[in-house]
């Protein structure tokens, strides 16, 4: 009898983005798995293939569309799911998802884009830029939730029996954070389908652009550094397409100039047509991996990439962009300005790249965690 398996991940209320592409290679490879989380809301398209299960806060009203709210009952919400009828339970997360309860004859698999951010790598940042730790009394008590917080997740740490992280970045700050041993990188799965041609493409290129920009394509949160990709492309007088929807959008928009082009979330073919036309990618934050710029580079697109990012793992030794040192708009001006006079050759990256297939991620995962499931059920 094959073994019932769950997937879990933090919540189903976002647009397509990296995570969601792990998530629907994981359906690929476990296609009768339903999904639990936390909240979940229908402008989440990408998730309607999923069998969607939530937690208690799906009834909290506006919980869905405003989970940030909801993060002290999160841990609650997710040691409230009832797992208790699935022999295998993947959880795919970056917060909370970790944290549910297992018995000793369930096989927990954690596949862990990064351990919380704003309670550990993000944390000295989420304090200086959130306005509840900028006022006395409400400072004090966030520093008491963060407390709180924290404490649960080194617990909700401990609990999967397997910890597979996406990125070698990764891999070091769990072992950091959570003191403990973790299994081998399985990087994320990219999609080496054949790209369609900038002439395919120019129909579905919004007409409203410049002929020239530099593109942002990423959630606008903090930790993207999207404020120093406005600054840098400023400075230089240069134009910034940006794509993508988030709590930080209001404040960047201040931020920006005529030159700086916010067009929200698109379709695919949309966003494939804007990137065929950038001169560069620019990802200027800490990328747990990076997908969109391993998709970038099989578009012949070059990417400024920060050289801590886990996509940069898989870029040594390849001219295909130019990496950040550290994060600020001065070293963003300079390494714009040094890829518009360098040499890029995308062709042996590409090729290296095939390995990274979807095809061959569900199938390394899959053998993976059978194989985990096979001990397990051995030594019981």
């Amino acid at each position: 009898m094959s073994p019932r398996i769950a997937l879990v991940y933090d919540r189903v209320n976002t647009p397509y983005g990296g995570a969601e592409k792990v998530l629907l290679a994981l359906h690929q490879a476990f296609p009768q798995a339903p999904l639990f989380t936390a909240v979940f809301h229908p402008r989440a398209v990408w998730a309607k293939i999923f069998k969607i299960k939530t937690s208690f806060l799906q009834k909290v009203p506006f919980a869905n569309q405003l989970h940030r709210f909801f993060v002290p009952l999160m841990p609650l919400a997710f040691e409230s799911l009832d797992l208790s009828m699935y022999d295998i339970i993947i959880s795919v997360t970056s917060a909370e998802a970790k944290g549910i309860i297992t018995r000793p004859n369930q096989l927990h698999v954690c596949y862990m884009l990064t351990p919380t951010r704003y309670l550990y790598s993000h944390r000295a940042h989420y304090e200086q830029t959130h306005w509840p730790f900028k006022i006395p009394l409400l400072n004090f008590f966030s520093r008491k939730l963060f407390d709180y917080l924290t404490w649960w997740d080194q617990v909700a740490a401990q609990r999967p029996d397997v910890i597979i992280p996406i990125s070698g970045l990764v891999k070091k700050r769990i072992e950091k954070y959570y003191q403990r041993a973790v299994s081998d990188v399985i990087y994320p799965p990219v999609d080496l389908n054949e790209q369609k041609t900038k002439k395919d493409l120019e129909k579905y290129r919004p007409a409203n652009l410049p002929n020239e920009y530099y593109l942002i394509i990423s959630r606008l949160v903090p930790y993207k550094r999207v404020d120093l990709a406005i600054q840098a492309c400023q400075i230089l007088n240069k134009n910034l397409v940006i794509i993508g929807e988030g709590p930080q959008k209001t404040e960047l928009k201040k931020l920006a100039n005529h030159h700086t082009y916010f067009i929200g979330n698109v379709t695919n073919l949309v966003r494939q047509a804007i990137m065929s036309q950038t001169k560069a990618l620019l990802m200027p934050g800490i990328e747990d991996f990076g997908i969109t710029a391993i998709e970038a580079v099989l578009s012949d697109i070059p990417v400024i990439l920060h050289e801590k990012s886990g996509a940069s793992e898989l870029f040594q030794n390849h001219r295909v962009g130019l990496y950040l040192t550290n994060l600020s708009v001065n070293s963003l001006v300079k390494t714009i300005k040094k890829l518009e006079s360098s040499r890029l050759e995308f062709a042996p990256l590409k090729i290296k790249l095939r390995k990274y297939a979807i095809n061959d991620f569900t199938r390394r995962f899959q053998t993976t965690v059978f194989k985990i499931y096979k001990q397990q059920k051995g030594r019981s």
